[in-house]
């Protein structure tokens, strides 16, 4: 396979095997650094390791922050309060490691987002499915993007492999705003 390809299939596959053939890694490598990236080292939900690609440290993609509404689309507000709460379970120690983080029961996580919700379907049945549809389809999407690991059907959530692209200047964000993300619901 040429370097260009192994990239390509890096990108399109999001995360790969690591190769067992020394001179094919090598070769990912030298493609990987011919377009300023990296290989982040990713932990599969089954535990297996794989490589995933991601922006150099010193380079800082364009964000489409800059007016352009068609490069650019924000997460909506159950999205990014599903992610912190997620993070939260899945990271209960921020002095230690973002990722891979830990498994997080899926049923706690989406106890603790419900009292979020200001509107209940009004109908006998449909109360619990009105306060936790929105957070149950923002999983799917936050698993979709790569954000949280694919379900494995064990009632877990995981860390996704895009955390692990997070740049240091992130997770320190996210160290200093720990505090004010969703907190776990004591059992």
């Amino acid at each position: 396979m040429s370097d260009p390809y192994l990239l390509a299939r890096a990108r399109a596959l999001r995360t790969v095997p690591v190769p067992a053939d020394r001179a094919e890694l090598t070769r990912l490598r030298r493609a990987v650094d011919d377009v300023e990236r990296r290989l982040v080292d990713v932990v599969t939900p089954h535990g297996a390791q794989e490589l995933m690609t991601g922006w150099a440290a010193d380079v800082e993609p364009a964000s489409g922050a800059l007016g352009d509404s068609e490069a650019h689309r924000t997460a909506s507000a159950v999205r990014l309060v599903t992610l912190a709460c997620t993070i939260r379970y899945c990271w209960p120690d921020p002095s230690q490691p973002l990722y891979p983080g830990q498994p997080a029961a899926q049923d706690d996580v989406i106890t603790s987002l419900t009292p979020l919700q200001d509107t209940l379907v009004p109908r006998e049945g449909m109360a619990v499915l009105g306060q936790t549809g929105h957070f149950l389809k923002a999983l799917r999407f936050l698993r979709a993007c790569g954000y949280i690991a694919a379900d494995t059907g064990d009632g877990m959530i995981r860390l996704g492999p895009m955390v692990a692209l997070w740049s240091e200047r992130d997770v320190a964000e996210l160290r200093s705003g720990y505090d004010v993300m969703p907190v776990p619901r004591k059992g």
